[in-house]
């Protein structure tokens, strides 16, 4: 089982490429690094950092863009990197490779904070029309090219294996710092602000026999009707059949052609990355979404909540590792959730899972072993531990002792 530790240029620019390595493979004992190659903005507070400790990063690319493989891109990335971070990755990954070690690139894809005359291009739109610029929309051409120019980039940068995060659609939440939602609408209108109702998924849908046009117009009129009279809209987001059911269950329909639409792009993306001779592993944000402030997750086992970010879990199992972000304290937890997953991609298909070894999910090295063992037991290829930078050193001591004994 492959070990990874998540780190970003800013770690390895504050701590030197050398130092970073040395922390994750000698001192926490894992077999490489995975390092952030795009990531959206983020405000982090940086506990062992030699230079500041709360960092503002920015949105955007932290690779050098090269011209020639973005030429024909529409949506070109933002560059992150300043003066002190631009050659971080580089070093890092020449620094792995004298040591006989491999970095693997962390890659956010389709939460993308960006601004200017061009940050409408391949957008998410919601039933009013209004544009989320930070969501690119899985199914419009411009943001399927550039996730597969993305993910080249990073394999040519040096790091075969990418790590994809955000590969999917994404709900109302969670798109800006700072947002604002003073009037509770209730969680059916949260679900339907967060479709995307732009053309390209309108396209998609009518092809699973949904009325596009009319679809667009009930789903305005329920929401306006909860903004009118304060009260939530009836039906229930607890499943994908009881989504399925709202708009007179037209939504069936719409969600089955959003399912497509992420399993088609995974399948590209995967298409690409092997055409680079490397491979694709996808995070399942599921684990993250009940788990994350927490790691308390509630309710059904995380592989459930898949399908609201358009996640086919079996499906794209045929083109991609699926990793489980595991935020929880309890292995118990963790375990029901790696069964399900098994239990949708079989039992030799490659699985991965994420953990923090601190935090709210870990506050001891037999917590992070028994979660290693159950890991382990899972069949897993590949066990990542989030995040080098905003842990507490020690916590390296911790990841050591607890893979020893797993």
């Amino acid at each position: 089982m492959r070990t990874t530790l998540f780190c970003s240029a800013v770690d390895v620019a504050d701590a030197g490429a050398a130092q970073v390595l040395a922390d994750a493979c000698q001192r926490a004992g894992v077999d490489g690094l995975a390092v952030a190659t795009s990531y959206h903005a983020a405000r982090d507070l940086h506990p062992h950092a030699r230079g500041r400790r709360v960092r503002h990063l920015p949105p955007g690319l932290w690779l050098p863009i090269d011209e020639q493989l973005w030429a024909t891109s529409a949506i070109m990335p933002q560059v992150a990197a300043d003066d002190e971070t631009a050659g971080a990755i580089g070093a890092l990954v020449e620094e792995a490779r004298r040591a006989e070690r491999t970095i693997d690139g962390w890659t956010i894809f389709l939460h993308a904070d960006r601004q200017g005359p061009t940050a409408t291009v391949g957008a998410e739109r919601n039933v009013f029309g209004d544009i989320y610029p930070e969501q690119l929309c899985p199914a419009q051409a411009e943001s399927r090219a550039y996730a597969q120019t993305l993910a080249r980039a990073v394999i040519q940068a040096g790091m075969p294996t990418v790590i994809a995060e955000s590969l999917h659609y994404h709900g109302l939440e969670h798109g800006l710092h700072h947002e604002r939602f003073l009037f509770e609408p209730g969680e059916v209108v949260r679900f339907l602000l967060g479709l995307c109702l732009c053309d390209a998924c309108c396209t998609a849908a009518s092809s699973e026999g949904v009325d596009s046009d009319r679809f667009r117009v009930e789903v305005a009129r329920i929401v306006q009707a909860t903004f009118d009279t304060g009260e939530p809209a009836p039906g229930s987001i607890a499943t994908l059949a009881t989504a399925g059911e709202l708009v007179d269950g037209a939504m069936a329909g719409w969600l089955r052609a959003r399912l497509k639409t992420v399993t088609t792009l995974i399948a590209d993306v995967a298409t690409a990355c092997q055409t680079e001779a490397g491979r694709l592993v996808v995070l399942d944000s599921s684990g993250a979404a009940k788990g994350y402030s927490d790691g308390n997750p509630q309710g059904d086992v995380a592989p459930a909540l898949a399908w609201r970010f358009g996640l086919d879990i079996a499906a794209i199992s045929e083109h991609c590792t699926v990793e489980a972000i595991a935020y929880a304290k309890s292995s118990a937890r963790i375990a029901d959730d790696l069964a399900a997953y098994r239990a949708l991609i079989g039992e030799t298909a490659p699985l991965g899972a994420i953990v923090r070894p601190f935090g709210v999910d870990c506050d001891s090295v037999e917590n992070l072993a028994e979660k290693l063992g159950t890991i382990r037991a899972a069949g897993a290829e590949r066990a990542d531990f989030y995040h080098y930078g905003l842990m507490p050193l020690p916590t390296l001591d911790r990841i050591r002792t607890a893979l020893n004994a797993s």
